[in-house]
């Protein structure tokens, strides 16, 4: 039976893990298709946010609560970003289940198939106008992010073409099977499951509780 410091603790540590432990999961279930999957940065950006957002909500409660000051600062903070991600002149992609090697080859075989002139540089590809497209790969995760700040009109026009081109024929590629899909799954069950096992004597109590709150 645990005590209510160790009902505490292991709760805590709930709030964060499971939040973590649902990022692994979306990243296994990202890296176990035939196929690689392409996600707008934007996208890929706002699946980390709401995958790992709940464990930001305790702590901002308990920042609310300081003060209206507090409140303000907070207020002001949540603003400056979004206005931040909302300007920024970016365009980005993220390919997951996928090698490195493979997806340099594909994306230089799409620019080449949207007639896009290239030059291969350090870190990426130097586009026409001067951009960099920013290939930045993760092994860790088996992913590769494709980045071009500041992309004019023409640019943005070529940079549309390119990503067609690049799903389509990331849509015709096969992969092979991955441990890394299997072990980001097991990761977040375990961190799912840990936390359950041992809040499961309390489990009558909180049940309690949560149908006090909806009352």
């Amino acid at each position: 039976m645990l005590g209510n410091w160790q009902f505490d603790i292991v709760l805590r540590v709930a709030v964060v893990a499971i939040p973590v432990a649902v990022y692994f999961l979306i990243l296994g279930l990202l890296n176990s298709g035939r196929r690689p999957q392409m996600l707008s940065e934007r996208l890929d950006f706002a699946v980390l946010v709401i995958a790992v957002g709940p464990m930001w909500i305790a702590p901002l409660l308990r920042w609310l609560s300081l003060g209206p000051l507090a409140t303000l600062a907070a207020t002001v903070g949540v603003t400056a970003a979004a206005a931040w991600l909302a300007t920024r002149r970016r365009c980005g992609w993220v390919i997951y289940n996928i090698d490195t090697p493979e997806a340099l080859r594909l994306i230089a075989e799409a620019l080449s198939g949207a007639a896009v002139d290239y030059r291969r540089s350090d870190g990426g590809f130097a586009l026409p106008g001067g951009p960099t497209m920013k290939v930045s790969p993760f092994p860790l995760l088996r992913n590769v992010s494709i980045s071009v700040a500041n992309p004019d009109a023409a640019c943005r026009a070529d940079l549309r073409r390119f990503e067609a081109e690049l799903a389509r024929r990331l849509g015709r590629t096969e992969v092979q099977a991955s441990a890394t899909a299997v072990s980001f799954v097991l990761i977040s069950t375990a961190m799912i499951v840990a936390p359950l096992v041992l809040l499961a004597d309390r489990m009558p109590e909180m049940v309690r509780l949560l149908t006090d709150l909806v009352r």
